[in-house]
């Protein structure tokens, strides 16, 4: 493992640090929405008590109306270098992706050179465990930066996002083929599998009740050192507010695994996930690593 946490319990109590949001995006984006400039990203930044937050690329058409490419992140986080951290992203059907040997290797070196601490968030409709998805998962272990990705619902209905079937066998296949790279997962059709009666029309949506019995995310999270999850989104939040006392419990449970994170994306949007993380009654030295510690350790941050 070659970027994994060396130490999990040499934090102490968690005392002084500030937020790292692992989730936010840039740019034109969405019809109809105010363009979210780095400038503003920092405001909200400052308002929320967030001292670092990586910025993500779109370069999947697939969610949004327009990209907000890794050339663009790399200028904007420039500005910002002491706040914000760039990802690069490539969509992985470009260039004739033939899953063994592509330029697609290359441009994503050449964006770490140029400061890129990761790669995603990866939103193409393609199976998790498709030939091209392969090709980006090698070279990103290679690289030593971790995927983050967005899991969509089911095949054959999902349009957004990569794809797996209920129970996730497809990405338990890529954690074991793949176990140098670092993967973080986020969307609905990962959240909802953090309970264990997951149905299908729960794979795109925020499924609401108690979880009555612990679902395929917490047994990835517990049994494989490459994955890891980000909070973000609605997604995020309802898996931890649907049933309050398993998302404390699961909180306490795979602290060492998760990383708060927003999915802030267009100007004044709500982000309950910021309070929840600071009100919810855990070890002071838990929530520490959940809002900063753990990303410090994957993205080797100092400062």
């Amino acid at each position: 493992m070659k970027r994994g946490l060396k130490n999990p319990d040499k934090y102490g109590s968690g005392e002084g640090g500030k937020m790292i949001d692992f989730h936010t995006h840039i740019g034109k984006v969405f019809y109809g929405r105010k363009v979210l400039t780095a400038k503003k990203l920092v405001e909200t930044m400052d308002k929320y008590g967030i001292k670092k937050s990586v910025v993500l690329p779109i370069e999947n058409p697939e969610e949004t109306h327009w990209y907000s490419t890794t050339d663009y992140v790399l200028r904007n986080c420039k500005r910002y270098s002491d706040r914000l951290i760039p990802f690069c992203n490539v969509d992985p059907r470009r260039g004739l992706n033939n899953g063994k040997d592509s330029y697609l290797g290359k441009i994503i070196e050449d964006y770490v050179k140029k400061g890129c601490k990761g790669f995603g968030e990866v939103l193409a409709n393609l199976k998790f465990n498709d030939k091209k998805m392969k090709f980006i998962y090698k070279i990103c272990g290679e690289l030593s930066i971790p995927v983050l990705f967005h899991l969509g619902g089911v095949p054959g209905r999902s349009k957004m996002g990569l794809i797996d079937k209920i129970g996730l066998p497809f990405m338990e296949d890529i954690l074991n083929e793949f176990p140098d790279t670092i993967f973080v997962a986020h969307g609905p059709g990962w959240w909802a599998e953090i309970s264990g009666d997951v149905k299908s029309e729960d794979r795109d949506a925020y499924p609401k009740g108690p979880v009555e019995k612990e679902g395929k995310v917490v047994y990835l999270l517990e049994n494989y050192p490459n994955i890891f999850a980000d909070l973000s989104a609605g997604s995020g939040y309802n898996a931890l507010t649907r049933d309050n006392d398993f998302g404390v419990e699961f909180l306490n449970r795979c602290y060492k695994k998760l990383l708060f994170a927003t999915d802030y994306l267009f100007v004044d949007q709500e982000i309950p996930i910021v309070d929840y993380i600071k009100k919810v009654k855990i070890p002071e030295s838990k929530r520490k690593r959940i809002i900063e510690n753990n990303a410090r350790e994957l993205l080797n941050l100092e400062g």
